[in-house]
């Protein structure tokens, strides 16, 4: 069989330090763990890159639509993280809206936006670039949460044109 890839949000770690050590014990190196972020919230990024814990840039998080991301890794999921991931990913809050719809209006499941912010890396363009499907014929992205208010939802995306 050929690698596979998966994708999650980052967030405070908790769930992507879980499911990235549950997918090293049964697949080990052959599966590439990817995880997804908010680019304005993008600590894990920088953190993972640097190789050291890093807070949000000026001290506090920014907006974003993905609520449930914007907690920064924390001391004990940052080992696991540094250790198991592949790579850290980022995405647009309109990709994370547009992703977020996708699925709504495709699977009929009822996201949050922090689920759509791995969706988005999967189909974005530096993904498919680093992890092409020829040699990736299979991915998974987690869709976590329910913790959404739609109403608000719905006018961001009017807000940002999805």
């Amino acid at each position: 069989r050929g690698g596979g890839g998966g994708s999650g949000g980052g967030g405070g770690g908790g769930l992507a330090s879980g499911n990235s050590v549950a997918l090293r014990e049964k697949w080990g190196s052959k599966v590439k763990i990817v995880l997804a972020e908010p680019e304005i919230v993008d600590d894990a990024k920088r953190s993972f890159e640097s190789g050291e814990l890093q807070g949000h840039e000026g001290g506090a998080a920014k907006p974003s639509v993905a609520d449930g991301l914007k907690t920064t890794l924390g001391p004990n999921t940052f080992p696991i993280i540094k250790d198991l991931v592949d790579d850290i990913l980022t995405v647009p809050e309109k990709e994370i809206l547009r992703c977020t719809r996708l699925v709504w209006e495709r699977m009929k499941v009822l996201i949050e936006p922090s689920a759509g912010v791995g969706v988005a890396v999967l189909l974005s363009e530096e993904f498919k670039e680093k992890y092409p499907p020829a040699e990736f014929p299979s991915v998974g992205v987690v869709l976590c949460g329910g913790n959404v208010d739609v109403g608000k939802t719905v006018l961001k995306m009017e807000e940002m044109g999805v």
